[in-house]
Formats: structure tokens, sequence, C-alpha cells
């Protein structure tokens, strides 16, 4: 089904499939569950990700993605896997969850660390933003990014969104982090981008 409006390279092919050029976004499964917790349990990936137990293990995964079914069901989070479209490898996940008011959500992503540097990230965040602004009509995305991971910042800009300001986090996992804070609002963006 093609949605009014989106570009050749961005297919909302229902509310739990994305695809692009590259890739599919896709909602998460449990046979995924080891090869998610092998991807974050590797410290190089988990170091950037404030939300997430280190060490990382399958019964976490399965957790994240019973819950991710949840948050999908009472249309407060969009999480999706993150899949090559050319031979189906899983290589991240990237998520949308709405903000209380309903008006706005926060994307968080990760990428395994084999898949660093391909413009994967971008590619997911444009796709992901499209399908906030497009089909469930929020008026702004928003984004966190720890201020020393210059790769996710960038990735962030390149989607089009704008620094705020740096804020503090209090989480569960790392108690109070300071992150760099990214905006876009829907009357700035760019469809094309």
């Amino acid at each position: 089904m093609r949605w009014p409006g989106v570009k050749p390279q961005l297919r909302v092919v229902s509310a739990s499939r994305i695809d692009t050029d590259r890739l599919i976004l896709r909602s998460p499964i449990a046979a995924h569950a080891s090869e998610i917790s092998r991807m974050i349990g590797n410290w190089r990936v988990a170091h950037w990700l404030v939300r997430v137990p280190f060490p990382y293990r399958v019964e976490h995964a399965v957790a994240w993605i019973e819950r991710s079914n949840e948050e999908r069901d009472a249309g407060v989070g969009w999480p999706f896997l993150i899949v090559r479209r050319d031979n189906h490898t899983l290589i991240g996940s990237i998520d949308l969850s709405i903000h209380e008011e309903r008006s706005s959500g926060a994307i968080g992503y990760w990428l395994g660390e084999d898949y660093w540097g391909f413009g994967y990230a971008t590619e997911a965040a444009r796709a992901i933003i499209g399908f906030a602004f497009r089909i469930l009509k929020l008026e702004e995305v928003t984004a966190n990014a720890l201020p020393d991971n210059e790769r996710s910042i960038h990735v962030l800009e390149k989607a089009g969104l704008v620094h705020i300001d740096r804020r503090r986090e209090d989480t569960f996992e790392r108690g109070v982090v300071e992150t760099e804070y990214f905006v876009l609002k829907r009357a700035s963006w760019r469809q094309d981008g």
C-alpha cells in the first residue's frame, strides 16, 4: 500500500513495517533475542546507550521484545528492528516513543558495530521521522545523544534534527547523565531530506 506523499524510497507497508532503499524496519520478534543480546552485549555499542543494562543478556532482549509489543498495542511506542533488505541481516533497532501529551515522540536507535559508517542509522532515522510526521501526524520528534557520541550527533543532524541544548537525564541504568537534546518540528521538516 502506498501512502500519499511518501517518497519512492520510503514505503510504509503497515504500522509494523517500513521499507527504505536498503532497509526494512519491522516489529521485533522473539527469534532475534540472542542476536540483539550479542550486538548490544558489545561494550562499544552499549557504551552509547544510557537506558540499557550492561552486560546485556538474552533475557534483557526478550523483555524488551515483550515490552515493545505492549507499547505498540497501546500506541505509545513504535519499536522496529533494522534489517538489511539485500540479505535480511538484523543490524540494529530504532524506536519512536510517544510522549505523554501524544503530539511528539522521541527516537532512539543503535546499530551493531559491524554496521557503523554505512549510513544505515541516518536512513532508519529519516524513515522513522517520516512515519512520525506522515502517518502518526506528530508535531515534533526529539532525540538525545551523549555529548561525546559524535557519530550519533551527526546522524541526528543529517536526519534534520536541530540541537537545542544539553540536558541532564536521570536513568535507572546509569544514574544521572548529560545528553545533547535535539528537536525537529513538523513545520520545518523537509520531506525530501
